[in-house]
């Protein structure tokens, strides 16, 4: 059931990969740098499956306080991680962000989010 609830992290991260990979040159042409989408799509499935993995095991946890704890180690992983890598990456780049290619990582977060708390729900619905 659990492999069931990760699949579509992975197939999102594969298809990201694949649209990448196909219309390079196309999605360098709206101004969003592959490259750092690319790096950016790696770390939000990344921080999802930790994410993932930290509230799954929230779910199983003995008392309410174990869940909460989950919840808000989940939620401040993923806040601080992800406020650290842009930051890293406005100080190496120098003022030159490519400002389309975090904003797409952004909403690739999101979408990341949805599938899983998704796949949280479900496992939830059949225990």
């Amino acid at each position: 059931m659990l492999r069931k609830a990760l699949r579509p992290i992975l197939i999102l991260f594969a298809a990201v990969n694949v649209f990448c990979a196909v219309l390079f040159n196309w999605i360098r042409s709206t101004g969003i740098n592959p490259d750092v989408l690319l790096v950016g799509n790696l770390i939000v499935c990344i921080l999802t499956l930790l994410s993932f993995y930290l509230l799954y095991n929230g779910l199983k946890a003995k008392s309410t306080a174990g869940f909460l704890s989950s919840v808000y180690s989940s939620f401040l992983i993923k806040l601080f991680v992800a406020g650290i890598i842009v930051f890293v990456y406005s100080k190496m780049s120098d003022g030159n962000m490519n400002m389309p290619a975090v904003f797409a990582s952004m909403v690739l977060y999101l979408v990341y989010m949805f599938i899983e708390l998704k796949g949280l729900l479900t496992l939830i619905k059949n225990n």
